[in-house]
C-alpha cells in the first residue's frame, strides 16, 4: 500500500525484504484494496512488469469482457464505496476489511463494451490532466516559495537578516 499512496508508483524491492504476504500480478488488472475501503485505493495495472507482486490487502481483478478503466470508475463511486463500507468488519475503524467475495459480488451497471471503453478512456484522460495540472501547480508553488525565500534572505534586516549574521 505504500506504493499506492506514493502516487501509484511501483516500488522495486528485494523479495526477502518484504514482511508480508504478496500476490503475483501477471496480467492486466485492477488491484482493489480490501482494507479501509473508504480510502478508495484502486490501482489500474494495465501492463504489469515481470515478477510483479502486490500486497495481500489488494484483490486482483481482471476481465476479458469488461473495460478495466470503466470498472475502476464504477468501483470508485459513492454507491459502491458505501456498499463496501457497510459490508466491512474488523476490530476498529482503521482495520475494517471486506472479503474478496464481497468485492467480486459488487453490482455494477455496465453499458456495451464499446461504450465502456469510451467512458473509461474519457476518465483516464481526465485523471491524467488533473495529475498534470497538480504537478504543474506544485512546481509553480515550490518555485514561488524559493523566490520568496531568496528575496526575504537578501533584504537587509529581512526575516533572515539575523540568520545571516549567525552564519557569518
Amino acid at each position: 500500500m505504500p506504493a499506492f499512496d506514493n502516487n501509484e508508483t511501483a516500488e522495486t524491492v528485494i523479495g526477502n525484504s518484504m514482511n508480508s504476504l504478496r500476490k503475483i500480478v501477471d496480467r492486466p488488472c485492477l488491484l482493489v484494496n480490501k482494507l479501509n475501503v473508504r480510502k478508495k485505493r484502486i490501482w489500474h495495472v494495465p501492463r504489469p512488469e515481470a515478477n510483479a507482486v502486490c500486497s495481500s490487502e489488494f484483490v486482483p481483478f481482471s476481465s476479458h469482457s469488461s473495460d478495466l478503466s470503466f470498472i475502476k470508475i464504477s468501483l470508485l463511486s459513492e454507491r459502491i464505496t458505501a456498499y463496501l463500507e457497510s459490508c466491512s468488519s474488523g476490530s476498529s475503524n482503521s482495520q475494517k476489511r471486506v472479503t474478496p467475495e464481497i468485492i467480486m459480488s459488487s453490482e455494477i451497471i455496465a453499458p456495451s463494451l464499446a461504450e465502456q471503453r469510451r467512458i473509461g478512456a474519457f476518465f483516464d484522460r481526465l485523471d491524467s490532466l488533473i495529475t498534470l495540472h497538480q504537478r504543474k501547480y506544485c512546481g509553480v508553488a515550490s518555485w514561488m516559495l524559493g523566490v520568496a525565500l531568496v528575496r526575504l534572505g537578501s533584504e537587509s534586516g529581512g526575516a533572515f537578516g539575523e540568520m545571516k549574521h549567525v552564519l557569518q
